[in-house]
Protein backbone atom coordinates (compact mmCIF):
# COMPACT_ATOMS: atom_id res chain seq x y z
CA UNK A 1 0.00 0.00 0.00
CA UNK A 2 0.96 3.56 -0.71
CA UNK A 3 3.01 5.25 2.16
CA UNK A 4 0.67 7.74 3.94
CA UNK A 5 1.29 11.39 4.57
CA UNK A 6 0.67 11.21 7.88
CA UNK A 7 3.18 12.45 11.24
CA UNK A 8 3.13 10.53 14.19
CA UNK A 9 1.21 13.15 16.23
CA UNK A 10 -1.81 13.36 13.94
CA UNK A 11 -1.97 9.64 13.53
CA UNK A 12 -1.36 8.49 16.82
CA UNK A 13 -4.66 11.33 17.61
CA UNK A 14 -7.01 9.08 14.90
CA UNK A 15 -5.86 5.95 16.41
CA UNK A 16 -6.85 7.12 19.81
CA UNK A 17 -10.36 8.45 18.63
CA UNK A 18 -11.05 5.18 16.82
CA UNK A 19 -9.85 3.29 19.12
CA UNK A 20 -11.84 5.19 21.71
CA UNK A 21 -15.20 6.01 19.88
CA UNK A 22 -15.14 4.52 16.27
CA UNK A 23 -15.76 7.61 14.40
CA UNK A 24 -14.26 10.48 12.42
CA UNK A 25 -13.48 13.83 13.94
CA UNK A 26 -15.24 16.53 13.45
CA UNK A 27 -13.06 19.04 12.92
CA UNK A 28 -12.84 20.27 9.38
CA UNK A 29 -9.31 21.04 9.24
CA UNK A 30 -8.30 18.11 10.88
CA UNK A 31 -10.38 15.70 8.58
CA UNK A 32 -8.93 17.05 5.54
CA UNK A 33 -5.94 15.36 6.45
CA UNK A 34 -6.79 12.09 8.76
CA UNK A 35 -10.28 11.34 6.78
CA UNK A 36 -7.82 10.37 3.67
CA UNK A 37 -5.85 7.73 6.00
CA UNK A 38 -8.87 4.89 6.40
CA UNK A 39 -11.58 6.62 4.34
CA UNK A 40 -12.42 3.43 1.90
CA UNK A 41 -15.79 3.16 -0.27
CA UNK A 42 -16.66 6.80 -0.03
CA UNK A 43 -14.78 8.23 -3.12
CA UNK A 44 -17.01 7.70 -5.49
CA UNK A 45 -20.29 9.27 -4.47
CA UNK A 46 -17.52 12.30 -3.37
CA UNK A 47 -16.95 12.38 -7.27
CA UNK A 48 -20.33 12.71 -8.39
CA UNK A 49 -21.44 15.18 -5.87
CA UNK A 50 -18.22 17.03 -7.07
CA UNK A 51 -18.49 16.92 -10.81
CA UNK A 52 -22.09 18.08 -10.26
CA UNK A 53 -22.58 20.33 -7.36
CA UNK A 54 -19.67 21.72 -6.22
CA UNK A 55 -17.99 21.80 -9.80
CA UNK A 56 -20.88 23.48 -11.51
CA UNK A 57 -24.73 24.02 -9.39
CA UNK A 58 -24.11 25.02 -6.38
CA UNK A 59 -21.58 27.93 -7.65
CA UNK A 60 -24.91 29.84 -7.94
CA UNK A 61 -27.55 27.95 -7.04
CA UNK A 62 -28.53 26.14 -3.57
CA UNK A 63 -29.07 22.37 -3.31
CA UNK A 64 -29.95 19.63 -0.42
CA UNK A 65 -29.24 16.23 0.08
CA UNK A 66 -29.56 13.88 3.08
CA UNK A 67 -27.19 11.24 3.39
CA UNK A 68 -29.20 8.21 5.76
CA UNK A 69 -27.56 5.40 7.37
CA UNK A 70 -28.26 3.53 10.93
CA UNK A 71 -26.52 4.67 13.83
CA UNK A 72 -22.68 3.78 13.61
CA UNK A 73 -23.57 3.74 9.68
CA UNK A 74 -20.92 6.44 8.57
CA UNK A 75 -22.78 9.44 8.43
CA UNK A 76 -20.52 11.29 9.96
CA UNK A 77 -17.33 10.47 8.18
CA UNK A 78 -19.19 11.20 4.67
CA UNK A 79 -19.80 14.76 5.78
CA UNK A 80 -16.39 14.92 6.99
CA UNK A 81 -15.19 13.29 3.50
CA UNK A 82 -17.07 15.99 1.73
CA UNK A 83 -16.49 19.08 3.84
CA UNK A 84 -12.32 17.99 2.89
CA UNK A 85 -13.58 17.66 -0.84
CA UNK A 86 -15.47 21.05 -0.95
CA UNK A 87 -12.64 22.49 0.59
CA UNK A 88 -10.25 20.79 -2.05
CA UNK A 89 -13.31 22.37 -5.01
CA UNK A 90 -12.76 26.26 -3.26
CA UNK A 91 -15.81 26.19 -1.04
CA UNK A 92 -16.01 27.43 2.78
CA UNK A 93 -17.65 24.77 4.74
CA UNK A 94 -19.78 25.03 8.08
CA UNK A 95 -20.35 21.53 9.81
CA UNK A 96 -23.39 22.26 12.27
CA UNK A 97 -24.23 19.20 14.64
CA UNK A 98 -27.23 19.12 16.21
CA UNK A 99 -28.58 17.87 19.44
CA UNK A 100 -29.59 19.73 22.36
CA UNK A 101 -29.60 23.27 22.01
CA UNK A 102 -29.14 23.05 18.26
CA UNK A 103 -32.49 22.64 16.75
CA UNK A 104 -33.49 23.93 12.98
CA UNK A 105 -36.34 25.30 14.77
CA UNK A 106 -34.21 28.40 15.88
CA UNK A 107 -32.45 29.59 13.54
CA UNK A 108 -30.40 31.82 15.15
CA UNK A 109 -29.07 29.07 17.34
CA UNK A 110 -27.88 27.36 14.21
CA UNK A 111 -26.90 30.41 12.61
CA UNK A 112 -24.61 31.17 15.39
CA UNK A 113 -22.80 27.47 15.10
CA UNK A 114 -22.52 28.02 11.42
CA UNK A 115 -20.73 31.31 11.99
CA UNK A 116 -18.79 29.67 14.53
CA UNK A 117 -17.31 26.66 12.72
CA UNK A 118 -17.16 28.24 8.63
CA UNK A 119 -14.02 27.27 7.23
CA UNK A 120 -12.17 28.55 4.27
CA UNK A 121 -9.79 26.47 2.37
CA UNK A 122 -6.01 26.74 3.24
CA UNK A 123 -7.01 27.98 6.63
CA UNK A 124 -7.30 25.66 10.15
CA UNK A 125 -9.10 28.83 12.02
CA UNK A 126 -13.01 28.72 11.38
CA UNK A 127 -14.96 31.91 11.90
CA UNK A 128 -16.51 34.91 11.04
CA UNK A 129 -12.62 37.09 11.79
CA UNK A 130 -11.06 34.26 9.43
CA UNK A 131 -13.38 34.74 6.74
CA UNK A 132 -13.23 38.94 7.36
CA UNK A 133 -9.42 38.02 6.96
CA UNK A 134 -10.29 36.37 3.93
CA UNK A 135 -12.12 39.06 2.07
CA UNK A 136 -9.41 41.35 3.02
CA UNK A 137 -7.02 39.77 1.97
CA UNK A 138 -8.41 39.04 -1.44
CA UNK A 139 -9.86 42.26 -2.07
CA UNK A 140 -5.91 43.86 -1.42
CA UNK A 141 -4.67 41.22 -3.94
CA UNK A 142 -7.38 42.87 -6.25
CA UNK A 143 -6.32 46.39 -5.72
CA UNK A 144 -3.37 45.74 -6.30
CA UNK A 145 -3.55 43.68 -9.51
CA UNK A 146 -5.47 46.67 -10.78
CA UNK A 147 -2.37 49.25 -9.70
CA UNK A 148 -5.20 51.36 -8.02
CA UNK A 149 -2.91 54.59 -6.91
CA UNK A 150 -4.79 54.77 -3.81
CA UNK A 151 -5.31 51.13 -2.35
CA UNK A 152 -7.15 52.67 0.69
CA UNK A 153 -9.26 54.86 -1.10
CA UNK A 154 -10.53 51.55 -3.56
CA UNK A 155 -11.07 49.78 -0.76
CA UNK A 156 -13.20 52.17 0.57
CA UNK A 157 -14.93 52.73 -2.71
CA UNK A 158 -15.73 48.84 -2.41
CA UNK A 159 -17.19 49.22 1.05
CA UNK A 160 -19.56 51.65 -0.01
CA UNK A 161 -21.04 49.27 -2.94
CA UNK A 162 -21.17 46.50 -0.31
CA UNK A 163 -23.09 48.51 1.87
CA UNK A 164 -25.45 49.79 -0.55
CA UNK A 165 -25.69 46.18 -2.54
CA UNK A 166 -28.86 44.50 -1.18
CA UNK A 167 -28.43 41.61 0.93
CA UNK A 168 -31.28 39.04 2.18
CA UNK A 169 -30.78 40.81 5.78
CA UNK A 170 -31.25 44.51 4.66
CA UNK A 171 -28.76 45.51 7.94
CA UNK A 172 -25.77 43.11 7.23
CA UNK A 173 -24.37 45.66 4.07
CA UNK A 174 -23.44 48.70 6.89
CA UNK A 175 -22.67 46.09 9.63
CA UNK A 176 -19.86 44.10 8.35
CA UNK A 177 -18.51 47.68 6.42
CA UNK A 178 -17.77 48.37 9.93
CA UNK A 179 -15.91 44.77 10.58
CA UNK A 180 -13.81 44.92 7.32
CA UNK A 181 -12.73 48.02 8.02
CA UNK A 182 -11.31 46.85 11.03
CA UNK A 183 -9.54 44.47 9.10
CA UNK A 184 -8.55 46.64 6.40
CA UNK A 185 -7.12 48.66 9.20
CA UNK A 186 -6.73 47.70 12.94
CA UNK A 187 -6.69 51.34 14.28
CA UNK A 188 -9.88 51.76 11.76
CA UNK A 189 -13.63 51.45 12.96
CA UNK A 190 -14.19 51.81 16.49
CA UNK A 191 -17.79 50.04 16.49
CA UNK A 192 -15.90 46.80 14.39
CA UNK A 193 -16.07 44.66 17.78
CA UNK A 194 -19.59 45.43 18.12
CA UNK A 195 -20.55 44.16 14.37
CA UNK A 196 -18.28 41.09 14.70
CA UNK A 197 -20.46 39.56 17.78
CA UNK A 198 -23.51 40.57 15.66
CA UNK A 199 -22.47 39.34 12.95
CA UNK A 200 -21.66 35.87 14.85
CA UNK A 201 -25.10 35.80 15.91
CA UNK A 202 -24.32 37.13 19.45
CA UNK A 203 -27.10 39.68 18.81
CA UNK A 204 -28.11 39.37 23.12
CA UNK A 205 -24.74 40.59 23.80
CA UNK A 206 -25.11 44.25 22.11
CA UNK A 207 -25.52 47.45 24.65
CA UNK A 208 -27.93 49.96 23.80
CA UNK A 209 -24.88 52.11 23.01
CA UNK A 210 -23.63 49.39 20.38
CA UNK A 211 -27.14 49.33 19.01
CA UNK A 212 -27.23 53.00 18.40
CA UNK A 213 -23.73 52.55 17.22
CA UNK A 214 -24.69 50.43 14.22
CA UNK A 215 -28.18 51.91 13.71
CA UNK A 216 -30.15 48.76 15.06
CA UNK A 217 -32.82 48.10 17.40
CA UNK A 218 -33.32 45.05 19.80
CA UNK A 219 -35.49 42.34 18.26
CA UNK A 220 -38.43 40.18 19.67
CA UNK A 221 -37.90 36.21 19.66
CA UNK A 222 -40.15 36.35 16.27
CA UNK A 223 -37.72 38.44 14.74
CA UNK A 224 -34.37 37.18 15.91
CA UNK A 225 -35.51 33.84 13.96
CA UNK A 226 -35.97 35.87 10.88
CA UNK A 227 -32.53 37.34 11.89
CA UNK A 228 -31.08 34.30 11.81
CA UNK A 229 -32.40 32.88 8.35
CA UNK A 230 -31.58 36.49 6.49
CA UNK A 231 -28.07 36.14 7.75
CA UNK A 232 -27.14 32.82 6.67
CA UNK A 233 -28.45 33.45 3.49
CA UNK A 234 -26.14 36.80 3.64
CA UNK A 235 -23.31 35.16 4.61
CA UNK A 236 -23.76 32.08 2.55
CA UNK A 237 -23.40 34.68 -0.52
CA UNK A 238 -21.03 37.05 0.87
CA UNK A 239 -18.34 34.01 1.10
CA UNK A 240 -17.91 34.78 -2.68
CA UNK A 241 -15.91 37.88 -1.62
CA UNK A 242 -12.77 35.55 -0.01
CA UNK A 243 -12.63 34.15 -3.56
CA UNK A 244 -14.11 30.67 -3.02
CA UNK A 245 -17.75 29.06 -5.13
CA UNK A 246 -19.56 29.49 -2.24
CA UNK A 247 -20.34 27.53 1.12
CA UNK A 248 -21.31 23.72 1.57
CA UNK A 249 -23.61 23.17 5.23
CA UNK A 250 -23.22 19.84 6.78
CA UNK A 251 -26.20 19.54 8.84
CA UNK A 252 -25.08 16.23 11.25
CA UNK A 253 -27.07 13.71 13.34
CA UNK A 254 -30.70 15.10 12.30
CA UNK A 255 -32.54 12.45 13.84
CA UNK A 256 -31.87 14.06 17.37
CA UNK A 257 -34.63 16.60 16.28
CA UNK A 258 -37.16 14.26 15.46
CA UNK A 259 -37.64 12.85 19.09
CA UNK A 260 -39.80 15.87 19.82
CA UNK A 261 -43.57 15.21 19.32
CA UNK A 262 -46.89 17.31 18.41
CA UNK A 263 -46.67 20.41 17.29
CA UNK A 264 -42.80 20.75 18.72
CA UNK A 265 -42.26 18.41 15.67
CA UNK A 266 -43.94 20.00 13.30
CA UNK A 267 -41.86 23.56 13.83
CA UNK A 268 -38.71 21.46 13.34
CA UNK A 269 -40.62 20.30 10.26
CA UNK A 270 -41.68 23.61 9.20
CA UNK A 271 -38.21 25.04 9.00
CA UNK A 272 -36.20 22.34 7.53
CA UNK A 273 -38.95 23.45 4.65
CA UNK A 274 -38.40 26.66 4.82
CA UNK A 275 -34.32 26.13 5.08
CA UNK A 276 -34.67 24.24 1.87
CA UNK A 277 -37.24 26.80 0.30
CA UNK A 278 -35.66 30.15 1.67
CA UNK A 279 -32.53 30.19 -0.84
CA UNK A 280 -34.85 29.91 -4.05
CA UNK A 281 -36.69 33.42 -3.22
CA UNK A 282 -33.55 35.20 -3.21
CA UNK A 283 -32.66 37.29 -6.45
CA UNK A 284 -29.41 36.07 -8.02
CA UNK A 285 -29.21 32.70 -6.20
CA UNK A 286 -27.31 31.49 -3.12
CA UNK A 287 -24.30 29.55 -4.12
CA UNK A 288 -24.57 26.67 -1.44
CA UNK A 289 -24.66 22.93 -1.10
CA UNK A 290 -26.67 21.91 2.41
CA UNK A 291 -26.39 17.84 3.40
CA UNK A 292 -28.14 16.36 6.30
CA UNK A 293 -27.41 13.19 7.51
CA UNK A 294 -29.75 11.39 9.63
CA UNK A 295 -30.99 7.73 10.11
CA UNK A 296 -33.81 6.29 7.94
CA UNK A 297 -36.11 6.13 10.59
CA UNK A 298 -36.68 9.94 9.71
CA UNK A 299 -38.39 8.93 6.77
CA UNK A 300 -41.62 8.16 8.55
CA UNK A 301 -41.70 11.57 10.61
CA UNK A 302 -41.50 13.47 6.95
CA UNK A 303 -45.22 11.75 6.45
CA UNK A 304 -46.15 14.05 8.77
CA UNK A 305 -45.53 17.24 7.17
CA UNK A 306 -46.36 16.52 3.56
CA UNK A 307 -44.63 19.39 2.40
CA UNK A 308 -41.30 17.93 3.66
CA UNK A 309 -42.00 15.01 2.41
CA UNK A 310 -42.14 16.09 -1.51
CA UNK A 311 -39.28 18.32 -1.31
CA UNK A 312 -37.28 15.32 0.01
CA UNK A 313 -38.90 12.46 -2.22
CA UNK A 314 -36.70 10.30 -4.60
CA UNK A 315 -39.04 9.44 -7.90
CA UNK A 316 -37.93 7.88 -10.74
CA UNK A 317 -34.10 6.15 -9.81
CA UNK A 318 -32.13 6.48 -6.74
CA UNK A 319 -29.12 7.66 -5.78
CA UNK A 320 -27.03 4.11 -5.98
CA UNK A 321 -28.46 3.80 -9.47
CA UNK A 322 -26.80 6.70 -10.73
CA UNK A 323 -29.47 9.35 -10.62
CA UNK A 324 -26.94 12.32 -9.63
CA UNK A 325 -30.15 14.53 -8.62
CA UNK A 326 -31.64 12.18 -6.40
CA UNK A 327 -32.05 14.10 -2.82
CA UNK A 328 -31.30 10.91 -0.46
CA UNK A 329 -28.58 9.11 -0.43
CA UNK A 330 -29.15 5.43 1.53
CA UNK A 331 -24.92 5.10 2.21
CA UNK A 332 -25.66 1.42 3.13
CA UNK A 333 -26.51 0.78 -0.66
CA UNK A 334 -22.76 2.34 -1.13
CA UNK A 335 -20.38 -0.84 -1.15
CA UNK A 336 -20.78 -4.49 -0.30
CA UNK A 337 -20.42 -4.59 2.99
CA UNK A 338 -17.80 -7.11 4.06
CA UNK A 339 -15.69 -6.23 1.22
CA UNK A 340 -15.81 -2.42 2.79
CA UNK A 341 -15.30 -3.26 6.31
CA UNK A 342 -12.24 -5.62 4.91
CA UNK A 343 -10.69 -2.71 2.93
CA UNK A 344 -11.10 -0.16 6.12
CA UNK A 345 -9.27 -2.53 8.36
CA UNK A 346 -6.15 -3.24 6.20
CA UNK A 347 -5.85 0.75 5.61
CA UNK A 348 -5.96 0.88 9.07
CA UNK A 349 -2.76 -1.42 9.75
CA UNK A 350 -1.22 1.45 8.05
CA UNK A 351 -2.44 4.06 10.69
CA UNK A 352 -1.61 1.61 13.75
CA UNK A 353 1.89 1.20 12.20
CA UNK A 354 2.61 5.21 12.43
CA UNK A 355 1.04 5.78 15.10
CA UNK A 356 1.94 3.09 17.65
CA UNK A 357 5.83 2.93 15.63
CA UNK A 358 5.40 -1.08 15.32
CA UNK A 359 5.59 -3.19 12.14
CA UNK A 360 2.93 -5.62 11.81
CA UNK A 361 2.47 -8.81 10.09
CA UNK A 362 0.71 -7.43 6.88
CA UNK A 363 -0.52 -11.07 5.24
CA UNK A 364 -1.58 -11.99 8.69
CA UNK A 365 -3.43 -8.85 9.58
CA UNK A 366 -5.16 -8.80 6.62
CA UNK A 367 -6.49 -11.88 7.45
CA UNK A 368 -6.96 -10.63 10.52
CA UNK A 369 -9.00 -7.82 9.19
CA UNK A 370 -10.89 -9.76 6.95
CA UNK A 371 -11.85 -12.52 9.38
CA UNK A 372 -13.52 -9.67 11.53
CA UNK A 373 -15.24 -7.84 8.64
CA UNK A 374 -17.01 -11.35 7.46
CA UNK A 375 -17.96 -12.18 11.61
CA UNK A 376 -19.61 -8.25 11.38
CA UNK A 377 -21.61 -8.29 8.57
CA UNK A 378 -22.81 -11.47 9.57
CA UNK A 379 -23.89 -10.61 13.22
CA UNK A 380 -27.38 -8.83 12.84
CA UNK A 381 -27.11 -6.07 15.38
CA UNK A 382 -29.20 -2.50 16.05
CA UNK A 383 -26.32 -0.26 14.44
CA UNK A 384 -24.26 -0.19 11.53
CA UNK A 385 -21.08 -2.60 11.60
CA UNK A 386 -19.03 0.04 10.10
CA UNK A 387 -18.58 2.06 13.78
CA UNK A 388 -18.50 -1.51 15.18
CA UNK A 389 -16.13 -2.83 13.23
CA UNK A 390 -13.52 -0.01 13.57
CA UNK A 391 -13.88 0.21 17.38
CA UNK A 392 -12.96 -3.23 17.58
CA UNK A 393 -10.23 -3.37 14.90
CA UNK A 394 -7.88 -0.34 16.82
CA UNK A 395 -8.36 -2.03 19.47
CA UNK A 396 -7.36 -5.85 18.63
CA UNK A 397 -4.23 -3.91 16.76
CA UNK A 398 -3.62 -2.57 19.74
CA UNK A 399 -3.83 -5.69 21.93
CA UNK A 400 -1.86 -7.85 19.64
CA UNK A 401 1.05 -5.60 19.71
CA UNK A 402 1.39 -6.00 23.61
CA UNK A 403 0.64 -10.13 24.05
CA UNK A 404 1.69 -10.83 20.59
CA UNK A 405 0.56 -11.09 16.68
CA UNK A 406 -2.05 -14.32 16.13
CA UNK A 407 -4.83 -15.05 13.72
CA UNK A 408 -7.90 -14.79 15.92
CA UNK A 409 -10.95 -17.87 15.15
CA UNK A 410 -14.14 -16.85 14.24
CA UNK A 411 -15.87 -17.05 17.87
CA UNK A 412 -13.52 -14.97 19.46
CA UNK A 413 -13.80 -12.54 17.30
CA UNK A 414 -17.61 -12.73 17.63
CA UNK A 415 -17.18 -12.26 21.15
CA UNK A 416 -15.13 -9.69 21.12
CA UNK A 417 -17.00 -7.47 18.56
CA UNK A 418 -20.47 -8.11 20.83
CA UNK A 419 -18.56 -6.62 23.55
CA UNK A 420 -17.82 -3.30 21.73
CA UNK A 421 -21.39 -3.13 20.78
CA UNK A 422 -22.35 -3.32 24.43
CA UNK A 423 -19.97 -0.48 25.24
CA UNK A 424 -21.01 1.60 22.46
CA UNK A 425 -24.97 0.79 22.97
CA UNK A 426 -24.40 2.11 27.28
CA UNK A 427 -22.21 5.06 26.21
CA UNK A 428 -25.32 6.35 23.58
CA UNK A 429 -27.59 5.20 26.37
CA UNK A 430 -26.11 7.10 29.38
CA UNK A 431 -25.83 10.51 26.47
CA UNK A 432 -29.89 9.85 26.10
CA UNK A 433 -30.35 10.07 29.94
CA UNK A 434 -28.53 13.22 30.62
CA UNK A 435 -31.13 15.88 31.79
Amino acid sequence: MPELSLDRADALQLWAVLGEEGKAPTEIGAARTLIPAYSVGVDAWIDRLATLYLQNLCRKYAHFKVVLAPYGGGKTHFLMALGARALEEGFAVSYVPCGPGVSLGSPLDIYRIFAKHVQLPGDDAPGIRSLLRHVVNNKRRQIEEHLAPDPNGAFERWLQQLKQAPHPENAFGRVIVEALREAWDPENAASADAAIRWLQGDVDTLTTGDLQELHLQRLSARAQDELGRNLLLSVARFVQQAGVHGIVLLFDEVETLFNQRGKALLRVLSAMRVLIDLPNAVVGGVPMLGVFSAVPDVLQELGKYPALQQRLAVLGASFDQGNDLATQLLLERMAKQEELLGAIGKKLINVGEIAISYKFDRSLQSKNAESLARVAAELSLEVDARRLYVKAWVNLLNLQRQDGERPFPDEELANRYRGYFDDIRSGEEEQENEP
